[in-house]
């Protein structure tokens, strides 16, 4: 779909998915062609998802969304349709606070994902997921809406579920909001593999995390965290752009 033929409070929204792709490319999120983002479409027909066989890094506007509804039809867009589309209209049917959905393979939490022990609080970014479900399913794929319903209860009303053996799957009521949950996730995910393989354990009384949990779970942390993000993928984008010119 070109920009000339979605409207301007729609074009916005998608600028910044876009922008929000290539992000959580930057911080970790890519994995070849896989990983899907989506965002509510403001009218109720349906969401736009990013298109398939492209990477996250490698969406660039409105024209690598599509649009589909909650049947799973693509109403618009060029390009293809993920077939995991059911990860998305689930979420947003089960969550009415929700309003963006995204479904990723982050190296740290996928292999996470494989465990039987609850994330623990070796940094702050833990503070996010004071309890981190997990989903766990018999089906490589979520393509049916049973399977996407299941993944929504498992998720139930918390912000990211881990995937057993598989990834994550992570939500929002902003783009900043669930850019920062799947960030801080793999982040989280991260240290606890780290501190694991290096012998240390950890706890935390869950009323001392809760605290915590309130104080950096805000709309204000979400905003000051997202601003850092877009000036570092702009830096990057500028170092890449002057390395091209004198490659």
């Amino acid at each position: 779909m070109s920009d000339a033929q979605t409207d301007p409070a729609t074009r916005d929204d998608l600028t910044e998915a876009a922008r929000a792709c290539r992000i959580l490319d930057m911080e970790g999120h890519g994995d070849m062609t896989l990983g899907h983002l989506s965002v509510r479409e403001r009218s109720g027909v349906g969401f736009w998802m990013k298109r398939n066989q492209i990477g996250l890094g490698e969406v660039t506007g409105s024209a690598d969304f599509v649009l589909v509804d909650w049947d799973g039809r693509q109403i618009a867009g060029s390009g293809g349709r993920h077939s995991e589309w059911p990860i998305h209209s689930e979420i947003f049917r089960a969550r009415n606070d929700v309003n963006v959905v995204v479904h990723s393979h982050p190296f740290y939490a996928s292999v996470f994902s494989a465990a039987d022990e609850p994330l623990q609080p070796y940094t702050l970014d833990a503070d996010y997921f004071v309890d981190l479900p997990r989903h766990e399913d018999d089906v490589a794929l979520i393509t049916t809406k049973a399977e996407g319903e299941a993944l929504a209860r498992s998720l139930g009303h918390s912000f990211a579920v881990l995937m057993g053996n598989h990834g994550a799957t992570f939500c929002g009521t902003t783009i900043e909001h669930a850019i920062c949950v799947g960030i801080f996730l793999e982040k989280a995910c991260k240290a606890h593999i780290t501190g694991r393989a290096a012998g240390l354990r950890t706890s935390m009384p869950d009323a001392v995390r809760a605290k915590r949990h309130q104080q950096i779970m805000t709309p204000v942390h979400w905003q000051h965290c997202w601003r850092y993000f877009c000036r570092k993928l702009a830096a990057r984008s500028e170092i890449d752009g002057v390395t091209a010119i004198f490659s």
